[in-house]
């Protein structure tokens, strides 16, 4: 356990985001859109979810040179998923109004209304939604939170025997990497993207300090992200219009 790996696993999913969102964009120049910046915005989903494959594999590669499965920073036991499940339930009610401060009252700050922007919910083809609605929220509850809080946290904490250090930098990268997602040239929408979600990046940090239970974090974070990407779905049903 060195001090590149902790800092590639707190670093690598912006990178991944970054990359995927350019690769997005490439393709869809070279397919003849017009606009293929603005058109690569509605495709997020399948930033996030390359993101989170590559992720994985860095991981898992990672744990291996440690000798440890991935289930090692899932912490997931069988016998107590019903309880786990109660729990989540629980942080996501918790998790909820930070989310909202970050959101709303970023977007206030920084535009001048509460009404965040609503590029994230454009339509793409119906059976692309579809899968998105499976697969993203899917792997991003296995991967984003046991990056930083499953792989990251302890390290750091061990590493620099600092819990403050093990809480700050988790939730400041987990809340950064949400720059790039999508990529968006301006200043006003990076500046949301990347403050919006700090309030509910550190509840979700100080939570796993005080319980070292990541398994009911990740239903919670499943949660949150299976009603973003339902928007994507709505709009390619044609029920909202971003």
């Amino acid at each position: 356990m060195g001090n590149k790996a902790i800092l590639l696993s707190l670093t690598m999913r912006t990178i991944f985001f970054l990359i995927f969102g350019l690769v997005i964009i490439s393709v869809l120049e070279l397919t003849g859109a017009t606009n293929a910046m603005k058109e690569a915005e509605k495709w997020w989903p399948y930033q996030a979810i390359l993101a989170n494959i590559a992720s994985f594999i860095v991981l898992r590669y990672f744990l291996k040179r440690e000798g440890k499965s991935y289930n090692s920073i899932l912490h997931f036991k069988k016998k107590k998923f019903g309880k786990d499940i109660l729990k989540g339930l629980l942080y996501l009610l918790i998790s909820f109004p930070f989310a909202a401060i970050g959101l709303y009252g970023v977007a206030y700050l920084v535009f001048g209304t509460m009404q965040p922007p609503t590029n994230m919910m454009q339509a793409i083809p119906l059976g692309a939604a579809v899968i998105a609605l499976i697969l993203f929220p899917l792997s991003n509850a296995l991967v984003e939170l046991p990056t930083y809080f499953g792989y990251a946290f302890p390290r750091i904490e061990k590493k620099w025997g600092s819990v403050a250090l093990a809480i700050v930098l988790p939730a400041l990268f987990l809340s950064l990497q949400h720059g790039p997602l999508p990529i968006v040239l301006g200043g006003d929408y990076m500046t949301w993207r990347l403050l919006a979600f700090i309030p509910l990046a550190f509840v979700v940090a100080f939570l796993f300090h005080k319980t070292r239970n990541i398994t009911p974090l990740l239903i919670a974070h499943f949660v949150m992200d299976l009603q973003m990407v339902m928007y994507v779905l709505l709009a390619a049903l044609g029920i909202l219009v971003a």
